[in-house]
């Protein structure tokens, strides 16, 4: 599974949202799960993908920045931290 965070102005917020739905539908894009924390004058959306060509296709169409795979760890191995040593998740959609 993939994670992908898209920053949306709140401005922006509704179209983006309606414009990242009707994507989906059209590429029969399938997300496992999307979660939204707000970040000073927007919204960082982030949207899981049982794939890696839904969630690569999805971080290119909307500005997102593509996670590395969620994995689980080894026993005695400490779990990645998402964006640890990878770009800013603040990019915005435009």
């Amino acid at each position: 599974m993939r994670s992908v965070t898209v920053r949306i102005c709140d401005a922006e917020f509704f179209s983006t949202m309606t414009a990242i739905a009707e994507w989906l539908d059209a590429n029969r894009y399938k997300p496992t799960r999307y979660k939204y924390d707000h970040d000073q004058d927007a919204v960082l959306v982030t949207v899981n993908f049982p794939s890696e060509a839904a969630a690569k296709a999805f971080a290119m169409r909307f500005d997102g920045v593509d996670w590395f795979p969620l994995q689980p760890t080894s026993p005695g191995q400490p779990a990645p931290v998402a964006g640890e040593g990878g770009p800013s998740p603040s990019i915005n959609v435009g």
